[in-house]
């Protein structure tokens, strides 16, 4: 049996961290699917296609290969905003939702998977073993955000970084398809006055009691 351990939660809330080193912890295979909306995003942008045309975008991620994807080029405010926008349609979330699915089959020889994303708990695996729901102030989360983006953005203002996440959360909470929730049976952690180690040492300790 492949057990699934699943991650929400909203932008620089530090569940992409977290799922990395459970993943390392555990040798569990792990699934970023902001990645996949990303790798959507930035096919759209090379291909000089009408970005915000749902059937064109369709087309990317029915045919997405993340081998033909330069992920240094992921990490941008514009990649942010396209995969923001794109992950509202709602045949582009289905066809990467079989992607999703077809990762735990493609690794059904394993003990266990990790995926992270916004909308895992509640859509991809619902019936998931166990449910984490990582959450932060905005303050905190513009912090994270703000020292990622800067390393290719020296110039980028801090302000505009806490206006695009408040953004970003109001579209992914407010859409009509998949929103951004807290499942019921999710095991809900503030990351705000954590580190690190001290969140990574909380969601070990829950792990545990489901695969002991």
């Amino acid at each position: 049996m492949t057990i699934v351990i699943a991650i929400d939660g909203p932008a620089g809330s530090g569940k992409g961290t977290i799922a990395k080193k459970i993943s390392s912890f555990y040798n569990f295979p792990h699934l970023d699917s902001g990645i996949l909306y990303r790798s959507v995003a930035y096919l759209c942008k090379q291909g000089d296609e009408k970005i915000f045309d749902e059937k064109r975008v369709l087309k990317y991620s029915q045919n997405l290969n993340l081998e033909k994807v330069d992920f240094d080029k992921l990490r941008t405010e514009e990649i942010d905003e396209i995969s923001s926008k794109i992950s509202s349609f709602s045949s582009v979330r289905e066809s990467l939702k079989i992607f999703q699915l077809n990762f735990k089959k493609i690794h059904s020889d394993k003990s266990g998977i990790v995926v992270d994303g916004r909308d895992i708990t509640t859509v991809i695996f619902p019936d998931a073993e166990i449910k984490f729901y990582i959450t932060a102030s905005l303050k905190d989360r513009a912090n994270r955000r703000f020292k990622e983006l800067i390393l290719n953005n020296p110039k980028l203002d801090k302000k505009l970084v806490i206006k695009e996440l408040q953004k970003r959360d109001q579209r992914d909470m407010e859409r009509s398809t998949a929103p951004l929730k807290i499942a019921k049976d999710a095991i809900v952690i503030d990351t705000s006055d954590l580190t690190i180690e001290e969140v990574n040492s909380i969601v070990q300790k829950e792990i545990e009691k489901v695969i002991e």
